[in-house]
């Protein structure tokens, strides 16, 4: 029987209207920035019943219909947690405001503090439906996210989205989501038994899906949410009716005891102690609880959830984080706290926990015998055995985890897409068994590129990609043809990767990490000036620091073709000197020079008070500069042709060669540079048309049009060409020969043809390739290989850009 949401919100009488004070921008921002997998976005849902004090979940996927035009059941995540009443309702649609962190359900702590988890849904589908439970009222909203698509932060709007709240009789909620009782009883009858049922609950329904629900698959949740879970919890989750086991379960033991004795007045205790080569203690499943320690049964329920010790002190630290103890002790009830969570102190229970401690021992000392074959027997091991130590393949395999649970790569690690679709855990455990025995299968050293981290590893095939443009192991290979200490620096990365991640460690933190010893392994190494890429990551953090910024003002010019002299320091003046060469030109164009003066506020913009005209008129003069300009974030009232700067600088003849630039212009030139290739002499009459901020706007707009209208230089012809004439011993390659002998370039100026190449150069680095202002080029690749990188790179650029970059130079 199918359900019918739409049934549910009709059948019903609205009892209040919630207002919701939420716009497109903050779906997106929350869900879209947070949760790019619909895995990730279902494991959310999953983390609000357990902070609602649940401890059941039950997660049924929609069938796949016999018709594609079917419309799909309910996605449903249904908890037993403490449900929501009217003024629950109010708190749910309240974004970004949560109260978790004002109480603790079940004494558990909250795993989500900002109440956005709601929104997790949205990137899996249109429509979210709450029905919940609580004392024998059934409530229900739905919220319809098409409501708000058109809501924009700059929307003048003031009347916010609202949600119907609607009482629904239980009997009318049945018979609309009777198909939950033939897909999972175990749930209908919590929600609806008259025997069994609980006194609150929570039901969310997503309907109406979106295209990334097609990502979503039946194995890669089932792992996702088992490697969520710790060995010994009061928290339980169900997949489509089957509840899930965690992926702990399956970790190797040391040593395995199982032992039952009697104590005075306690009586008979009889359980398992367990202790693994991996540790229990790492991972997410810490957030629904621990797997490590004691845990103590009366009458089947743990009674020290939140105590692993259970009184003792903390033992050993390794051994502890890997090993685990069940114990039914029904006995023990006589013992009890009034709370019923932990005992009272007494010689009867000293003794007792004096008996788990020497089980423990008896695990711990199996643990040292294993780990001084590990550690301290490693070269004899090494001698007699191909086998790996585990302090290798441990943090690898941990690494390799974590990019597969959160299904994009990391830093080192690739993404395995091959495994989308397909159960991922017995994808591991396969690959676990192959590395155990080879880590690395293969290790190859690539040019992929001097921008490209320095090496990558695909767990599939067990292969490591070493970086040859990489600076760093450029300089390593540099002395000779021994590659031993760059193999020997790119595995050890690989580790490092993974022991960061078992230090508990998130892999967004390990990524920034690495990011940030990547840029200091470049700067030991010596790396030549930043790429264009590296200049829009530099104009991005250089917004709240004005030396920063006046530093990547000049490498953003470096790459337009200038050259930099800094200025800057303590003393006032000019930050910096730009030099633009044309030498002869045909109309006229000679060599001219700017200066520039980076202002910094920690206001939204620079106010017109802190921008001294006068004084950068004077600095020009005195450097005998052509033109200058002023670069900030943001002037005060930059749009108004009647702000006071604007005023200033355009009624005034005495500025007629200053200009006012923003940080956003620099984005746009640079991108311009990417696709199109802007020379000097058409920068240069920017700064001789353009002085306030709405005529840089427009020069920049009017620019964007035409040469996006234009023909694009044909790349991969004029590659072509340089290829043929790398041939001739006796010359060099020269764009004016290229153009010469090939009529489709000849449309083309030379001077646009030079500047489009030495795009190029600035995206893939001179490593590649190298263009003089003559026109002479120096290819160290092929052109087909300059050019895939060059496409590579702008694609790698694009992916972490919101421009529209549908114009892919080719």
């Amino acid at each position: 029987m199918c359900t019918d949401i739409s049934e549910l919100q009709t059948a019903s009488d609205e009892v209040a209207s919630i207002p919701v004070p939420i716009n497109y921008d903050t779906i997106r921002l929350f869900s879209e920035g947070l949760y790019r997998s619909p895995h990730k976005a279902i494991e959310e849902l999953v983390s609000n019943g357990y902070d609602a004090g649940a401890t059941k979940v039950h997660i049924l996927l929609p069938e796949q219909s016999e018709s594609q035009e079917d419309e799909l059941e309910p996605l449903w995540v249904i908890d037993n947690g403490h449900g929501m009443d009217k003024e629950g309702f109010y708190q749910l649609w309240r974004v970004a405001d949560s109260n978790k962190t004002d109480a603790i359900p079940n004494r558990r702590a909250p795993i989500g503090q900002f109440g956005i988890g709601k929104l997790a849904a949205y990137v899996i589908a249109w429509k979210l439906t709450h029905l919940s439970y609580v004392h024998g009222t059934l409530r229900l909203t739905t919220m319809n996210f098409h409501k708000v698509t058109g809501l924009r932060l700059h929307s003048d709007s003031k009347s916010p989205v609202k949600v119907s709240l609607r009482e629904i009789e239980e009997t009318t909620a049945k018979s609309l989501v009777a198909g939950i009782k033939q897909r999972d009883p175990n749930a209908w009858t919590m929600m609806f038994d008259q025997k069994q049922r609980v006194d609150t609950w929570t039901a969310v329904a997503l309907t109406d899906f979106k295209d990334l629900y097609n990502q979503l698959s039946t194995g890669r949740l089932r792992w996702v949410l088992s490697t969520g879970l710790p060995l010994h919890t009061n928290f339980r989750i169900s997949l489509n009716g089957e509840f899930i086991r965690s992926s702990k379960e399956n970790l190797e033991e040391i040593k395995r005891l199982s032992f039952r004795k009697t104590f005075p007045t306690i009586g008979e205790v009889k359980g398992t102690a367990r202790i693994h080569k991996k540790k229990l203690t790492t991972g997410k499943s810490q957030q629904y609880g621990r797997s490590n320690g004691f845990f103590i049964r009366v009458r089947k329920r743990v009674i020290n959830l939140e105590d692993e010790l259970f009184g003792l002190q903390q033992p050993n630290h390794a051994a502890w984080s890997r090993f685990a103890l069940e114990v039914d002790a029904d006995g023990l009830r006589d013992h009890l706290l009034s709370s019923r969570e932990g005992v009272r102190n007494s010689t009867e229970i000293e003794t007792f926990r004096e008996y788990l401690l020497k089980t423990f021992n008896k695990c711990r000392s199996a643990f040292d015998d294993w780990h001084r074959t590990q550690v301290q027997d490693i070269d004899i091991m090494t001698l007699l055995s191909d086998t790996t130590s585990i302090h290798v393949t441990e943090p690898l395999l941990l690494g390799v985890r974590q990019t597969l649970e959160s299904g994009s790569g990391s830093f080192y690690i690739d993404n395995l897409p091959e495994v989308q679709g397909k159960d991922s855990h017995e994808w591991l455990a396969t690959h676990e068994n192959e590395i155990l025995s080879e880590p690395f299968l293969q290790t190859k050293f690539e040019h992929s590129g001097p921008n490209v981290p320095a090496l990558r590893y695909n767990p599939a095939t067990r292969r490591l990609v070493v970086n040859s443009d990489h600076p760093f192991v450029d300089k390593l290979t540099s002395s000779g043809k021994n590659r031993i200490p760059a193999k020997l620096f790119a595995s050890s990365e690989v580790l490092l990767e993974g022991q960061l991640q078992d230090q508990g460690m998130q892999q967004s933190m390990v990524a920034s990490f690495l990011r940030k010893r990547d840029r200091t392994l470049r700067l030991m190494a010596g790396d030549a000036p930043p790429t264009s890429v590296e200049v829009l990551r530099q104009i991005d953090v250089a917004k709240q620091d004005p030396t920063a910024l006046e530093r990547a003002v000049g490498s953003t010019f470096r790459v337009l073709g200038f050259e930099y002299e800094r200025k800057g320091g303590n003393s006032p003046g000019v930050d910096g000197l730009l030099f633009a060469r044309l030498g002869r030109h045909e109309r006229g164009l000679a060599d001219y020079t700017l200066v520039y003066d980076a202002k910094q506020s920690n206001q939204p913009s620079v106010q017109a008070g802190k921008i001294d005209l006068a004084s950068l008129e004077t600095f020009r003069k005195e450097n005998n500069a052509n033109f200058a300009f002023f670069i900030a974030k943001s002037y005060a009232a930059q749009a108004d042709a009647d702000g006071v700067l604007n005023k200033r600088i355009s009624s005034s003849k005495e500025y007629a060669y200053l200009t006012l630039l923003t940080i956003g212009h620099l984005h746009r030139l640079i991108l311009l540079h990417f696709n199109h290739g802007l020379t000097l002499s058409r920068l240069r009459t920017l700064f001789e048309s353009a002085r306030t901020v709405p005529e840089v706007e427009k020069w920049i707009s009017n620019l964007e049009t035409e040469l996006n209208g234009q023909d694009q230089v044909p790349l991969n012809i004029l590659f072509d060409g340089l290829e043929k004439e790398k041939g001739d011993p006796k010359a060099r390659p020269n764009i004016h020969a290229i153009r010469a002998q090939i009529s489709s370039l000849r449309k083309f100026e030379p001077e646009r043809l030079i500047a489009r190449l030495r795009a190029v150069q600035h995206i893939v680095g001179d490593r590649w390739i190298e263009v003089a202002e003559s026109g002479n080029v120096v290819m160290h690749h092929t052109g087909d290989q300059i050019l895939r990188e060059f496409q590579r790179q702008v694609r790698n650029l694009h992916s972490d850009d919101d421009e529209d970059f549908s114009r892919m130079p080719k």
